[in-house]
């Protein structure tokens, strides 16, 4: 089968290779990988600040979805023909992560889905939905799930509470109309006067356009009569962290969940200690959270939000769409399977 390989700190080192066709062991599934979604995650591993220890080479990417072509003695959930997506964190099934989740994450440390086949172990996949087309399921495990997991099993939201979301990029974007489609009322803070219009589209009510006005919390206090966001997904950290504080309500939570902009953020202490706010750190969700968001997509209708979509051949030229930052939603290479 044709893998790319990252072989150095260095997106440049991107390169096609040929692997050994996969063959699932019992209990394991072997996946026709249909199409691929990439993630800020991805850039970051690429360019040595997120896994710093990463080995070389090594298959980049998390995010697939694809069908089963063959199983291994034993499996007794799925069946060949089933399309399925492979979870980010493959050993987390339920309840809180531990700390071997985190050593059994695709995409780094594990070897990850930028190929044309990948085995799963038959505990790490999940259905996917017959309304998402196969670019739609790669689009999910990370950015859907982490933004799912932000707003609902950590930020607690409540019908009639306030979101407010960064930027446009896939969690951003899921949280919007995931939020939306609760009832919940979204804010939404980006530097492009575009993408502001594309976010009002999906249900954005309260735009605050940061390019405009830098100091975004100062419009987003005005816009909610000086009360502020009951919850916060920041993806900025560094540069967005302490205007997350600012913006933020009475007992509002603020959850972490990114690092564009620098990951040593200084803060005030007692903007924490006088709104009782909350912070905490996501990321993404178990298996069971997984199939959680999958039936709440599949009640609602969402559709992921896709930027563009890239050949297989092409993968060089999706991480640099990525990397460019004008994107808004998901950047997906297409391998094979269905559009």
């Amino acid at each position: 089968m044709r893998a790319w390989e990252l072989r150095a700190f260095d997106v440049a080192s991107l390169a096609l290779a040929e692997k050994p066709d996969a063959v699932p062991k019992p209990g394991e599934v072997m996946v026709d990988i249909a199409a691929v979604a990439l993630n800020y995650r991805d850039l970051a591993i690429a360019a040595g600040t997120y896994a710093p220890s990463q080995r070389f080479p090594m298959i980049p990417a998390s995010d697939a979805a694809g069908t089963i072509s063959a199983i291994g003695a034993g499996v007794t959930e799925w069946k060949v023909g089933d399309r399925v997506i492979g979870c980010y964190m493959q050993t987390w099934d339920r309840g809180p992560s531990r700390v071997s989740d985190r050593q059994n994450t695709l995409g780094s440390p594990l070897d990850g889905v930028l190929c044309e086949q990948k085995v799963f172990p038959q505990g790490s996949i999940v259905a996917a939905p017959a309304g998402l087309t196969d670019d739609e399921c790669a689009a999910l495990p990370i950015a859907a799930l982490t933004a799912w997991c932000a707003l609902f099993e950590h930020g607690e939201a409540r019908p009639g509470e306030t979101v407010l979301v960064q930027g446009s990029g896939g969690v951003s974007t899921f949280a919007l109309q995931v939020a939306a489609a609760a009832g919940l009322r979204v804010i939404a803070v980006s530097r492009s006067a575009h993408k502001l219009e594309a976010a009002r589209k999906l249900g954005a009510s309260i735009l605050v356009d940061s390019t405009a006005t830098p100091d975004w919390s100062g419009p987003v206090l005005n816009l909610t009569q000086q009360v502020g966001a009951d919850i916060i997904l920041d993806v900025g950290g560094q540069d967005t962290l302490r205007q997350s504080l600012r913006s933020a309500a009475q007992n509002g939570r603020i959850i972490s969940i990114g690092f564009l902009g620098g990951a040593s953020p200084e803060i005030d202490v007692r903007q924490l200690i006088a709104k009782n706010l909350t912070v905490r750190g996501v990321t993404v969700g178990s298996r069971t959270s997984f199939e959680s968001l999958l039936r709440f997509l599949d009640r609602t209708g969402i559709q992921p939000v896709i930027d563009s979509v890239f050949s297989f051949e092409d993968a060089p030229r999706a991480f640099a769409r990525l990397a460019g930052g004008d994107h808004h939603g998901k950047v997906i290479i297409k391998v094979g399977g269905r559009a």
